[in-house]
């Protein structure tokens, strides 16, 4: 199979599966979701950003809350496909068509 991306492009339409870390936090402060400081401070000491800790703590289940937990803290890369993808893109009004986007701009930087 040939490969989708290629250095700095995404072929038209690619979705990548997934993102470091970085992009995610990056992309985000990119996009104004989050500040750069909380992108910076997501990465290097593992602080969730305000609208995330909100995001999260509106899990009503106790487990499912821990989990999102831990995938935010201790992920080095976000798959596409994570069901807290989805639960953010709703939360926040956002269409699969954006998260894609935002999957594919990730992607190059």
């Amino acid at each position: 199979m040939a490969p989708k991306t290629w250095g700095n492009v995404v072929a038209e339409g690619y979705v990548p599966p997934e993102i470091s870390r970085r992009q995610f936090f990056q992309e985000l402060a990119n996009r104004e979701m989050i500040t750069k400081e909380e992108a910076l401070a997501a990465i290097t000491v593992g602080t969730l950003p305000g609208a995330f800790d909100v995001l999260v703590s509106a899990i009503l289940d106790e487990d499912i809350e821990w989990q999102a937990r831990m995938l935010l803290a201790g992920a080095t890369s976000f798959m596409r496909a994570n069901w807290f993808v989805d639960y953010f893109a709703v939360m926040q009004g956002l269409t699969p068509t954006y998260m894609d986007g935002f999957w594919q701009s990730a992607a190059l930087i």
